[in-house]
């Protein structure tokens, strides 16, 4: 799909969601993430980017909690879906990143070392990695009403390939360390990949991704076990707005555990599998905890108006110790007929 037909997209959810923020600078920074290659597919007909079932290389959320949403524009992206080998794809996502940092108002050298440091951690030597890797890095980037002129935060995500990385990205990065919280003899769940972020102040955080392996009956459990009360809590919350409680296990689920200036958080996020329509059980989401389906309705409707259909992915709650579940995210897609 052509630049200008994303840009479209985005501009419009920012009008709905944040409309103080500058369309020029979205598009802008939405072409220099994506690197411009936004097809879902590669020349030889497979999906161009993991990051969606349709191989586009662009996911939009959006974001709130405690009875209200965001004013944000947020999406994730990825470079070098067209080029043909990791190492090539690695160095293109690697440019990529220094110039979107120097959009933010402290995006300096020092910033942009520090985040592609964390990829150098995550792959010391690229050309071991299998030619065929299709996952190195994506770009998270945040548009936010309060600062309509530049980005409120930029997010560099990394695919973690092995135990090693791991423990070699605790050692490395201090704040990292004890956030994947399960054992390496586990099987049903595992680390799958890591973020940095940085926001518009400097700050920065730290996360561990994890994912369930199988749709295993004892994954819900697992979670519990691992993860304790908020888990517990997620999940009877997911029970709540419509997800059958005996089929949990049969969902995808990834876990985030975070740390910045305070405590670590987590957040549990349920994957759509298939043709799974999340769209009842989002709206339910909503309804509890942005207080309105305004976020999760504009997703759909900036997607209609852009001659595109619209796929919720992902729904996740976040759990604090202060106030219970206060974070809902929710992700999705767009997708033109011609895809």
């Amino acid at each position: 799909m052509t630049t200008r037909a994303t840009g479209d997209f985005l501009v419009d959810l920012a009008e709905r969601l944040t409309p103080s923020c500058d369309p020029a600078s979205i598009r802008a920074m939405m072409e220099r993430a994506s690197g411009g290659q936004l097809d879902p597919r590669r020349p030889d007909g497979r999906r161009a980017s993991t990051l969606t079932r349709s191989g586009i290389p662009l996911e939009a959320s959006v974001t709130g909690g405690r009875g209200q949403f965001t004013p944000a524009l947020r999406y994730v992206t990825e470079t070098g879906t067209q080029e043909p080998d990791f190492v090539s794809r690695l160095a293109a996502q690697l440019a990529a990143i220094r110039d979107v940092v120097a959009w933010l108002p402290n995006g300096d050298e020092t910033v942009a070392d520090m985040l592609q440091s964390f990829v150098a951690t995550l792959f010391p030597d690229p050309a071991k990695v299998p030619a065929g890797d299709r996952f190195a890095t994506w770009i998270g980037v945040a548009h936010h009403a309060a600062a309509p002129h530049h980005p409120a935060r930029i997010k560099v995500y990394g695919k973690l390939t092995a135990p090693a990385a791991l423990h070699r990205l605790c050692s490395t990065w201090p704040g990292f360390a004890g956030l994947a919280s399960v054992p390496d003899n586990e099987k049903l769940i595992e680390p799958a990949g890591a973020a940095i972020e940085v926001d518009a102040h400097g700050e920065v955080n730290h996360k561990i991704y994890l994912r369930s392996r199988l749709c295993d009956i004892a994954v819900p459990m697992k979670l519990v076990r691992h993860f304790g009360d908020p888990a517990w809590e997620v999940l009877s919350e997911l029970v709540r707005c419509g997800v059958d409680a005996a089929e949990l296990h049969e969902h995808n689920f990834f876990v985030c555990r975070a740390r910045g200036a305070g405590d670590p958080t987590f957040s549990l996020y349920l994957s759509a599998r298939g043709t799974t329509d999340l769209t009842g059980l989002v709206g339910a989401l909503a309804s509890r905890h942005h207080g309105t389906t305004h976020a999760v309705d504009a997703l759909a409707l900036a997607a209609e108006s852009c001659g595109a259909s619209w796929r919720h992915s992902i729904a996740g709650l976040g759990f604090s110790a202060d106030h219970g579940i206060d974070k809902l995210n929710v992700y999705g897609t767009p997708t033109w007929s011609a895809q």
